[in-house]
């Protein structure tokens, strides 16, 4: 584990960062703590995600759709990610100082790469009035073992990190949890970006889906009343219907992840779940509900969800890692 010390941004006070963002006048450079293993490709993290930063900024100044990547080491997929985010929301870096922490993912010789979480945002949405999230949000950047960013993600707070890493008893579960807040980030994220290719490989081929709708019903006589409306589901019946969705124009999809619990199973150690209060916005229909996923952490690549179910937030039964046999 190390830390970054600076992130030091070109931009101005609140009362002149459009202004700045209107020229593109924007550089970002990093300082790293010494200490650090050789063996980290520490100046090529810090190359890359300065260069990275400094794009997006130039390209919310000049409120282009599209980001260039020259110059910067990033995957096919961290690309694709992020271009999928600016197709509803810009961001650009706002604090003037960041001192952030860079974790290692893994730990020698098996370093799966690195993380850098918490570098904070100013969103900009294309559509306004579509957007349900805070202005200020943070982003998590990771990288590949030989410093090339690998994903990127909108986090979802210190608080939720914490929550995450409530209850871990060793460092192999403490990287566990690390492993399931950086996927949960990315899963969250996907509903956001439309990102089928993701869903697609996340959902376990034999996966049960549960999902559940609120309706009204009922007449002014009778008096109105909400009903929960459940549906069990394949991988295949859930995609199809949820990516009809995704292919509608002018759609938008923001899902938000709170109040997140995990549970080891006490049988199987690769076995979590993870439930979290989950608040859906698109275009046309919303709802708030509770969210239930089982993951197999078997392949530590390519973790895999079992189980997802919706309840209303008002049903006291939550659903445990021993309720399932895989």
């Amino acid at each position: 584990m190390f830390t970054i010390k600076r992130i030091t941004s070109v931009l101005l006070t609140a009362l002149v960062i459009l202004p700045a963002l209107a020229q593109g006048n924007v550089v970002i450079e990093f300082d790293t703590s010494d200490g650090i293993d050789p063996a980290v490709p520490v100046k090529r993290m810090e190359r890359n995600i300065s260069n990275l930063l400094t794009a997006m900024n130039r390209a919310a100044s000049e409120r282009s759709s599209t980001i260039d990547f020259s110059g910067i080491e990033i995957s096919e997929d961290a690309s694709y990610s992020l271009l999928m985010t600016w197709e509803n929301v810009r961001m650009h870096t706002f604090d003037d100082d960041i001192i952030q922490k860079c974790i290692s993912l893994g730990s020698a010789p098996n370093v799966r790469g690195y993380e850098v979480m918490g570098i904070g945002v100013e969103m900009l949405p294309v559509n306004p009035d579509d957007y349900k999230e805070a202005a200020n949000q943070e982003i998590t950047l990771t990288m590949d073992p030989q410093g090339h960013i690998s994903d990127f993600v909108i986090s979802m707070g210190k608080h939720q990190v914490a929550a995450m890493m409530k209850g871990a008893k060793t460092l192999e579960d403490i990287d566990k949890r690390q492993q399931i807040l950086h996927f949960v980030e990315q899963f969250r994220t996907a509903y956001c970006e439309k990102d089928k290719k993701f869903l697609e490989d996340i959902f376990s081929d034999d996966a049960l889906i549960i999902t559940g709708r609120v309706r009204t019903r009922g007449s002014l006589e009778t008096g109105i009343s909400s009903v929960v409306e459940y549906t069990r589901q394949s991988k295949r019946e859930y995609l199809n219907r949820l990516f009809q969705k995704f292919d509608k124009p002018n759609t938008y999809i923001n899902v938000k992840f709170d109040d997140i619990e995990v549970e080891r199973n006490p049988i199987n150690p690769d076995i979590y779940g993870v439930t979290v209060r989950q608040e859906w916005y698109s275009t046309g229909y919303s709802d708030v509900g509770t969210v239930f996923l089982l993951w197999d952490f078997t392949n530590k690549d390519k973790p895999k969800i079992y189980v997802r179910t919706w309840q209303p937030n008002e049903d006291t039964h939550r659903f445990r890692t021993t309720e399932f046999d895989l």
